[in-house]
């Protein structure tokens, strides 16, 4: 491959190795360059360009990472198109990620210009979730090298154990303190773990934290219709002795391993009674963060044992501070089907709406009169003059209400349970449950009414995969707004996000993907998060 910078009249067919910005156009790297091209540059007069140009016994990057991904993808694992040298590998369906370490670390030593990155071993990931991908560097590499690492490296050597349904019942022991709320919170957060798993919560059961309730209880349920029995105490476990795995011992079972070195959850008990395991779960338990008690329930619910061995193996990697969250398992995988970058795409929109309002006080600013109808219905009116056909609404906060007021649309509704625990949870919960067949959304907040049909169709227009435009911002006067428009290949970044925050903080790592569209109005960067502000959009009005 000869690499370099050469005159416009030895480039054509030439692989452009760095974007060049026209007063007309942008020809993005990558590009290969045609006659027009050529031309176009000339009149600008540019006379000479960085590229790329490929000799016989190479092969472009896009084709080599591709045959790279369908090699190194293994059980229930999907490959997406390769696109600017890097081609992705998803699960197929919701479970444990298996990798084989030792050829991936083969792999990434035959030639620095190949790599392969994956997520870790024994990853929890739901269904359509990006579990690794490979990079050509270059934008074009030895056809023999390719050759050579399919024939050394082990084929299939990212896989994917799917989660089997399983049913768990919970048991709450309770102390004079112990408050309702702190129970429902408890079993709310329970479900979700679980859900996420595959698996589902089918019995919530109180009894007194003490040997003999607890004995008594476990002896009546041991042979029950059910997987799992997951015991969440009044009082943390600190001892074998203590009062969870005593009365688990009692009843007939067989304690394997209490404690584990990962953190938070190092008092979890793994024990099994009659064939089921039973857990004693530590506090961090009742937080929908990741914690220990993930890394056994996904090698239970993906048919694995788990030994004694193994739990005392979890050290490295263990401390597992500063997790995102997880959303829902999406219904969905990644879609194959769409081959011709320019053929049209499918693009809905989601719109948050599951707040509180806290600053705007008592009212739901979402439900405020606006235009002849409420705010949010205005929104979603705008959507629907923009053509956009696929609408869904992330509800939370006062459910029934937001529902009621958005009857007269054709919407699907997610209802985001863990809506208290910011934004975050709303747009990863949103984005986790959309259908397989969209290409890109629209994320919309609730609370901007002034967002127009017009200003949407001008993010859709700019979207353009097949010349790099993914992520479409609006802008004014140089200066970045909302909504963002998103290819559906950066939906599993989204898992990042934490609290109240949404998705801008994902925009610096994507910046040869943005397309920002100038849209003349102050509209993407008015919200009403106060009831002074709402009195002011609507004085305008006037």
């Amino acid at each position: 491959m000869k690499f370099g910078e050469f005159p416009l009249s030895q480039s054509l067919g030439a692989i452009l190795a760095h974007s060049v910005r026209l007063p007309s156009a942008m020809l993005k790297k990558g590009h290969i360059l045609t006659e027009a091209n050529i031309t176009t540059l000339a009149e600008n007069n540019i006379s000479h360009v960085m590229v790329a140009i490929l000799e016989q016994g190479d092969m472009a990057e896009n084709k080599a990472a591709a045959r790279l991904s369908d090699h190194i993808s293994g059980d229930n694992v999907t490959c997406g198109q390769a696109f600017t040298g890097r081609a992705n590998l998803y699960a197929g369906e919701a479970g444990l990620v298996t990798i084989n370490a030792q050829a991936v670390n083969s792999l990434n030593h035959i030639d620095e210009a190949i790599t392969l990155a994956t997520i870790a071993q024994n990853a929890i990931v739901h269904k359509g979730q990006m579990i690794a991908t490979v990079k050509i560097i270059p934008l074009g590499v030895r056809q023999e090298t390719i050759n050579n690492i399919i024939t050394e490296i082990d084929a299939g050597l990212i896989g994917l154990h799917p989660f089997v349904p399983k049913k768990a019942i919970m048991v709450q022991t309770e102390l004079s303190g112990t408050t309702d709320k702190i129970r429902q919170k408890a079993k709310k957060i329970m479900t979700h773990r679980l859900n996420i798993l595959g698996a589902s919560l089918n019995d919530d059961l109180r009894c007194p934290h003490d040997i003999q309730s607890l004995t008594n209880l476990l002896v009546k349920k041991a042979l029950g219709d059910h997987d799992l029995i997951l015991i969440m105490g009044a009082s943390a476990i600190t001892d074998r002795k203590d009062v969870i795995p005593e009365a688990i011992i009692r009843a007939g079972g067989e304690l394997i391993h209490f404690g584990m070195p990962v953190d938070p959850g190092n008092l979890m008990l793994l024990a099994k009674l009659r064939g089921k395991w039973v857990l004693g779960l530590p506090g961090c338990s009742r937080s929908p963060k990741l914690n220990g008690i993930d890394l056994i329930l996904s090698r239970i619910c993906a048919g694995h044992d788990v030994t004694r061995d193994q739990v005392m193996d979890m050290g490295v990697g263990g401390l597992l501070s500063e997790y995102p969250g997880r959303p829902q398992p999406r219904n969905r995988g990644h879609k194959e089907e769409k081959k011709d970058l320019d053929m049209p795409r499918k693009i809905g929109s989601l719109i948050l709406a599951a707040g509180q309002s806290k600053r705007m006080g008592q009212s739901n600013k979402l439900l405020l009169p606006f235009g002849g109808d409420t705010v949010l219905s205005h929104v979603c009116r705008q959507i629907e003059a923009a053509g956009l056909k696929n609408i869904f609404v992330v509800t939370g906060h006062e459910k029934a209400a937001i529902e009621k007021a958005l009857t007269r649309h054709d919407i699907t509704f997610f209802h985001n349970d863990l809506f208290e625990e910011g934004m975050s949870s709303s747009v990863k919960l949103g984005i986790s449950s959309l259908p397989d067949d969209l290409d890109a959304v629209i994320i919309l907040l609730g609370d901007m009414p002034n967002i127009s049909a017009d200003i949407l169709k001008r993010l859709m227009a700019a979207y353009h995969p097949a010349e790099g435009r993914l992520i479409i911002i609006p802008t004014h006067k140089g200066k970045r707004g909302n909504p963002i428009l998103w290819d559906r290949e950066f939906f599993d970044e989204f898992d990042k996000l934490e609290g109240d925050r949404g998705a801008k903080i994902l925009l610096n790592e994507y910046s040869d993907y943005i397309e920002e569209v100038e849209v003349g109005s102050e509209a993407i960067f008015l919200d009403i998060d106060t009831f002074d502000a709402y009195e002011s959009v609507m004085e305008k009005l006037k």
